[in-house]
This record gives C-alpha cells, sequence and structure tokens, in this order.
C-alpha cells in the first residue's frame, strides 16, 4: 500500500511570519518517519508538503491561483515558485540528513494543468523512484495552464492527481496522511471540545465545523483537504485519510505505524 504523506505548511513554518521554517519541527518529523520505516522497511511513501509561509504570502499578493496573465502576475508567478522551493529544500534537507532518501519531484517541471485542474503529468520517474526505494517528494507549486496562464496546485490536489496514475502500481488504494497543527476534525470548530476520531465521507457534507485556515491560506484550509480526501475515498483511490497533529511528538510515527491519533476518514456513513 502506497501512503502518501503530507506535512502541512502550517506545520512546518510559522504562518503568521513570510518565511519562516520550524527546522526543529521538522527534523523531528524526519526522525520519526525514519523511525517507523525502520520498523516497517517495506513502507512505501509519498511526502508532500505545503508552503506556508514561503508560497502563501506572495500568492495571496498576487492572486496566482485565479490565473496569471500579466507582466507583473508572471513576476508574481516566479516568486511563488521560489519561495516554495526554497522551503522544499529545507525539508529535503532535514529529512536527508536523518538518512531518508529523499528525492524531489518539482510539480512545475512535470504538470500542466487545465483551468486548474491536472490534464497531463509525467509520473514514470516517480514509479522508478517508488521502486528503487526512494522516496519521491512534491510540494504544493506554480505549474503552467493552457487555460489561464498558470495557476497554483496544493499539496492534496497533487496527491489526488498521483494516486490515481500510481493506483494500480499495487494493486491496493492507498491511504492519506494529512500533518497539520489541528488535532483533527472538530464538530465545534472553533471551540475545539469535541473531536471526531472516526467519521465517513458521506456524513461530511456541508458540515458547518469544517472551516478554512486561520491562516494566510490560499488553497482552502480544512474544508479543502476533506473534501479532496472525501473525493479520492468515494473514487476507491484511497481506503482512508488520516487528519492529525504532527505537533504533538509520537503521532507522526503513530499514523505511519496504521494508528490513529485524530480523524479518520472511511467510506462508511
Amino acid at each position: 500500500m502506497i501512503t502518501f504523506l503530507k506535512l502541512g505548511g502550517s506545520l512546518i513554518t510559522d504562518k503568521k511570519v513570510a518565511h519562516q521554517a520550524r527546522e526543529s519541527v521538522i527534523q523531528r518529523l524526519a526522525l520519526e518517519v525514519k523511525n517507523a520505516l525502520s520498523q516497517q522497511p517495506d513502507l512505501c511513501l509519498v511526502l508532500g508538503h505545503g508552503s506556508g509561509s514561503f508560497g502563501h504570502f506572495p500568492a495571496k499578493k498576487y492572486h496566482t491561483r485565479d490565473g496569471v496573465q500579466s507582466r507583473t502576475e508572471w513576476a508574481g508567478f516566479a516568486e511563488v515558485h521560489h519561495e516554495a522551493s526554497a522551503l522544499n529544500q529545507i525539508v529535503v534537507d532535514q529529512f536527508r540528513a536523518c538518512g531518508l532518501p529523499c528525492l524531489t519531484f518539482t510539480p512545475l517541471g512535470s504538470i500542466r494543468a487545465r483551468k486548474g485542474t491536472i490534464e497531463f503529468w509525467e509520473t514514470a520517474s516517480i514509479r522508478t523512484a517508488l521502486d528503487q526505494g526512494l522516496i519521491p517528494v512534491i510540494y504544493g507549486d506554480t505549474v503552467f495552464d493552457t487555460q489561464i496562464g498558470g495557476t497554483i496546485l496544493s499539496t492534496e490536489e497533487l496527491f489526488t492527481g498521483l494516486a490515481g496514475r500510481l493506483a494500480n502500481r499495487l494493486g491496493e488504494p492507498a491511504r492519506l496522511l494529512l500533518a497539520g497543527l489541528e488535532e483533527g476534525i472538530w464538530q465545534d470548530f472553533p471551540e475545539r471540545t469535541k473531536l471526531i476520531s472516526r467519521m465517513g465521507v458521506a456524513a461530511l457534507g456541508d458540515a458547518e465545523y469544517l472551516q478554512g485556515s486561520v491562516f494566510t491560506d490560499v488553497t482552502g484550509g480544512m474544508r479543502e483537504k476533506a473534501r479532496l480526501a472525501a473525493g479520492l475515498i468515494h473514487a476507491g483511490t484511497i481506503q482512508s485519510a488520516a487528519i492529525f497533529s504532527g505537533e504533538n511528538p509520537g503521532n507522526l510515527e503513530r499514523a505511519l505505524m496504521g494508528e490513529n491519533p485524530g480523524t479518520l476518514l472511511v467510506a462508511e456513513k
């Protein structure tokens, strides 16, 4: 089974301050991944991460997700990519320092979108990396778009596109792990006293307690994360999606080992 793991931008950066990575947190998360792999050497992992305070600030300034046409917007497009790539380098450096064989696949160089949806993605290299025991790394990034010039695809959207393209690799659905600051989906957000531990995606609907991010986030926050996860589960591409806090030490390792440290989304009602 392939495990798609996203480290949220709110977890690995200080989203209140532009260009501020939380390197000690990234290092701890890398160690938790290493510990899980030492216990489950056959764990097949695709790592993704958000852009946090790196990409989201210029993305909001230039409205890059809505399309790119003018010279100023194209300059913003390049700035967003530069910022997202800078954070990716920090993440990969910390993971490789722990001995993890991570290899970045830049969305900008391999994806073509059409009106904000992936139209083409050459994934053969990612398949080869998985076959050779490497850890492919992708991240929310700018991509060229045949209809609106350019846009931004979130890590969840990239996982959605990649999961479908890799679905037949091991002959079974994948699983999705979303590690952020929130402990999961709260029934009473923003009060945060009633955590939902297990939830059928049919119950999501337009639940009022699914809110966007409280920080600068151009890709939709918790509502969009839940929506995309639900779509993957409905399609049979993934078995389940776990949303949990990576801020709590040990949670990521537990999730990788099959435990549920937050909210588990499944197909059942």
